[in-house]
């Protein structure tokens, strides 16, 4: 029956619209669900067909005679990516009413290595999508998410040795607005326009809708970010709390403790840093990716009757950290699995400090590439109990809300496309961009339910 209404707008529109381009008839289509929506969710079962069909039709007329809106109803293209040291993921949209809703346009990964500059593989991008661009239009907004701490709409990527400026990009492109965003701010934002389905739940809590957000994600570094409610969205706030210190709770993480400070300082006297500049032990050198291998290697010294040449011979020709996550999560050798069920509850403890500092009733978003690909180890290792453990204050840890969010899903683009549609939404303020204000599809608590309806 959606279907049915919007198949009949979108032809009146096709018949009677002025200055349509290509994009109009999903654009239609959005339009026509949305007035449908509406009509079915305030009427009773028995009057929704009828009504729902009218809304339609009578929407799909008033829109087209009444906004004028034809040429902006078609969307505007926007370029938004996700940059890092090795790839550089550029994607282009058309925009719509809702952001699901969405056409893809054209999607390319690049090697971030052998250009330059990200302007560079930009002006190869529009290059090569030249005819899209002529039937959609220019691009109107491009929202990069870079690997770097971005100050003033700038930012320096030592991995790839890239200095970038929004300003500058956007008069060599040609592109009205050119927003830089460090990548964990970008995952923040990705978190707003997740789909059922896109996350696990840790500890099914329900959420306050405008509670505070935290966002975690060990990968190869530590990341951390926050979100706040202000007005009525959420904002997205950078944080580098993945350096703050690692504390050992018993004998032998005391030892892995001294361990970690003595490997850091060989590494620094190595490199030709002063070796006095050691004086903490970060959370990043045992949660994230590249802290595991360090991890094996002490549990290898305390258990080395368990060693495996097997094993030792696979890290010659693999990713250490992937060898002892596959061993450690198959527990098929003990040294492997201890290294993993320290990561699993040092991980939980340093999210239940988090959930202490921020209170985040909104929830905990863990993002990153290790923690999708070691579910079954924090669940073999209890992850809630090491998280929930907070002397008098367990009880409260334990009415927050913990997801997980999928490897699949690409959060770093999901975020900057819904920082591209804010931007577009500014920018074209009579249009009808609905912005992603607030995770979807949540369970909510009874106590945010009364405040966001008090009648």
């Amino acid at each position: 029956q959606l279907r049915i209404c919007a198949m009949g707008f979108s032809l009146f529109r096709f018949r009677w619209g002025r200055g349509l381009r290509p994009g109009s008839f999903p654009s239609a289509h959005s339009f026509a669900k949305l007035s449908t929506r509406r009509a079915i969710s305030s009427t009773p079962n028995r009057q929704r067909k009828i009504l729902a069909g009218i809304a339609g039709v009578a929407g799909g007329l008033v829109y087209c005679y009444m906004n004028n809106a034809a040429e902006a109803r078609a969307g505007h293209v926007y370029i938004v990516g996700d940059v890092g040291g090795t790839k550089s993921r550029i994607r282009m949209f058309l925009s719509e009413i809702e952001i699901d809703d969405e056409k893809l346009l054209a999607s390319k990964t690049y090697p971030s290595q052998e250009y330059g500059s990200l302007t560079t593989i930009l002006q190869e991008f529009q290059e090569e999508n030249k005819d899209v661009l002529a039937t959609y239009g220019t691009a109107k907004a491009c929202i990069m998410a870079v690997a770097g701490p971005v100050e003033l709409n700038q930012v320096y990527m030592p991995n790839t040795g890239w200095r970038l400026s929004g300003e500058a990009m956007a008069q060599v492109l040609n592109i009205p607005k050119v927003l830089l965003l460090n990548d964990f701010v970008a995952v923040g934002y990705g978190i707003l326009g997740l789909k059922k389905g896109d996350y696990h739940v840790i500890q099914d809590k329900p959420c306050n809708a405008k509670g505070p957000i935290v966002v975690y994600g060990p990968g190869t570094g530590l990341g951390q970010a926050y979100l706040t409610w202000s007005k009525d969205e959420y904002q997205v706030w950078p944080s580098e709390g993945g350096h703050s210190d690692w504390a050992p709770r018993t004998n032998q993480e005391m030892r892995l403790w001294h361990f970690l400070k003595s490997r850091i300082r060989h590494r620094m006297l190595k490199e030709g840093r002063k070796s006095h500049e050691v004086d903490h032990v970060s959370r990043e050198r045992v949660i994230s990716g590249s802290g595991i291998p360090d991890v094996y290697d002490f549990f290898r010294g305390e258990y080395p009757e368990y060693v495996d040449p097997k094993i030792e011979e696979q890290m010659q020709t693999m990713e250490k950290s992937a060898v002892v996550s596959i061993n450690g999560g198959k527990n098929t050798n003990f040294v492997c699995r201890r290294a993993m069920e320290q990561w699993a509850q040092s991980f939980g403890q340093a999210v239940g400090d988090l959930a202490l500092m921020y209170m985040p009733t909104g929830g905990i978003y863990i993002a990153g590439g290790v923690t999708p690909k070691n579910l079954d180890v924090l669940r073999e290792t209890d992850f809630t109990k090491w998280v929930n453990s907070k002397g008098r204050l367990s009880k409260t840890m334990e009415s927050i809300p913990v997801f997980v969010v999928k490897e699949q899903v690409p959060i770093g683009v999901v975020g900057a496309r819904v920082v591209a549609r804010r931007v577009l939404k500014e920018m074209y303020p009579k249009e009808d961009i609905h912005s992603e204000s607030k995770p979807r599809n949540r369970i909510e608590s009874d106590m945010a339910l009364l405040l966001n309806n008090t009648e």
